[in-house]
Formats: structure tokens, C-alpha cells, sequence
């Protein structure tokens, strides 16, 4: 039996999946090795208390982009709303996934690939990404995008 979570993540993977296949977006293959995250990007910003953001990872499955990003912690509402939409403007077809500890992000990228792919038995990094994963902005099917607390969708708000 499926836990709730897994049926979250599996419920995300089929929107998206719907999404692209309603879109008929094209480029599956774009950008899917490249911008592994140097430290020397563009979106690379200095936040208010001294620290920086930094690029980690992405991909592009099934025509989405994702791309993982490294946050200070302890970041308010407004400062998320306000990192996330420095970062879209720099990747502006971008899924985001604004994390504050980078120790689990190749786990729960592995993960989620798994699931993608129909891996049932994959195992979420639970504890990592119950404690680590402070944000993630979707597009949504209006096309507007909009910034959920964790990797779930307690809506934080929207990013223009």
C-alpha cells in the first residue's frame, strides 16, 4: 500500500506528465546534461543575510524542467516568495525545488526519477526531504506560477 506521501509525489508526476502531453511541449531532451550547477551562474544571488543561492542540480524529464536549489534557512514567507522569483526570472521554464541542505538532493533526484519511470518501490528520502525541502514552484495548468511550502502544495504564493 502506497503512503500518502508517495501518492502525493505520483499524483505531481502524472500532472506534470499530463500537462506536457496537453502543451504538446517539445524539447525533451533540452538541457538535460547541461547546468550542473558550477556556483558561478547568474542566478547566483546574494540574500539579505549574507548568504548565497546557489544552482545545484537539474534535469528535464518528459519536457519539464527541474532545477534544485540551495537557500539560507530559515527563510520567511516574503524571502522565499522573493528568492523564488529572482530565480524564475533567471530560469523562467523552470520547476524549482529550494532546498536548505544539499546532502539529500541526488537521493531525492534518484527517487524521483525512479517514480517517473513507474518504480513503485522507490523510497523517498523522507526525513531528509520533510526537513530539508523549504520550497517548490509549479506552473500551473492556468499558467501561472505559483510557490508551495515543502514538496507539497501548501501555497506559500504566487511568483511573477
Amino acid at each position: 500500500m502506497m503512503r500518502p506521501h508517495n501518492i502525493n509525489l505520483l499524483l505531481v508526476i502524472i500532472l506534470c506528465a499530463g500537462i506536457v502531453q496537453g502543451c504538446k511541449l517539445g524539447g525533451e531532451n533540452r538541457n538535460e546534461a547541461g547546468n550542473q550547477g558550477s556556483g558561478n551562474s547568474a542566478t547566483e544571488s546574494k540574500q539579505e543575510t549574507g548568504k548565497k543561492t546557489r544552482r545545484l542540480d537539474g534535469y528535464t524529464l518528459r519536457g519539464l524542467t527541474f532545477s534544485y536549489y540551495l537557500v539560507p534557512s530559515g527563510l520567511s514567507r516574503d524571502e522565499l516568495l522573493k528568492t523564488a522569483g529572482e530565480i524564475h526570472r533567471d530560469e523562467p521554464d523552470a520547476q524549482l525545488i529550494l532546498v536548505d541542505d544539499e546532502s539529500g538532493v541526488q537521493d531525492y533526484i534518484t527517487y524521483v526519477k525512479a517514480v517517473s519511470q513507474g518504480d513503485a518501490e522507490a523510497k523517498l528520502p523522507k526525513e531528509w526531504a520533510d526537513k530539508h525541502i523549504v520550497a517548490n514552484l509549479q506552473k500551473l495548468m492556468s499558467g501561472k506560477w505559483m510557490l508551495y511550502e515543502g514538496y507539497g502544495y501548501k501555497e506559500i504564493g504566487e511568483v511573477k
